[in-house]
Formats: C-alpha cells, structure tokens, sequence
C-alpha cells in the first residue's frame, strides 16, 4: 500500500553514515526531507507537525530547493504499533 504525505517542505539534510561495529561495513546517509503538516483538530483549530521522510538517494534531485513550498511525497510505511487507516473528504 502507498500513502500520498502532503505538507510544506521545511528543510532536508543528510544522516550521518553508519558503521556496522562487528563488520566495519559503512552504509550511507539517508537524506531526510522535513514536512510540515497540518491537521485540522475536532474543535477547528489546526495542529502543525513536523515529519521527517527519508527518500531514496535517486530523489533527493527532485526535493532539493523545494523549501517553502508545499509538496507531496509518495510513501511506503511501516510501524512498531497497529496501523489504523480512516476515510478522508
């Protein structure tokens, strides 16, 4: 299942590489893009979010100087929890 994230970029950045400690292998940095989200609460007023999406390195070209303005980003997700999905308008 793919979800659709829509929300102002706020920034982008970098992790650090990883080093695995028992083999030495290093694994690149993903890069980050910040959204800032907005959902509209029961009682009408709006709660901003800020959500950090990692993004293939293949992508990050097409997010780059984006900031400021409101983007969507095609997601996969996973979860530690149970996931619940509702209908939107």
């Amino acid at each position: 299942m793919i979800v659709l994230i829509e929300g102002k970029m706020f920034g982008g950045y970098q992790k650090p590489d990883f080093t695995n400690k028992e083999t030495g292998e290093t694994t690149k940095g993903k890069y980050i893009v910040q959204l800032m989200t907005e959902q509209k609460l029961q009682n009408d007023e709006i709660k901003n979010e800020l959500m950090d999406v990692s993004i293939p390195a293949e992508l990050v070209s097409k997010y780059k100087g984006k900031e400021g303005q409101t983007i969507q980003i095609k997601c996969n997700y996973m979860a530690k929890e149970k996931v619940t999905f509702y209908g939107v308008l």
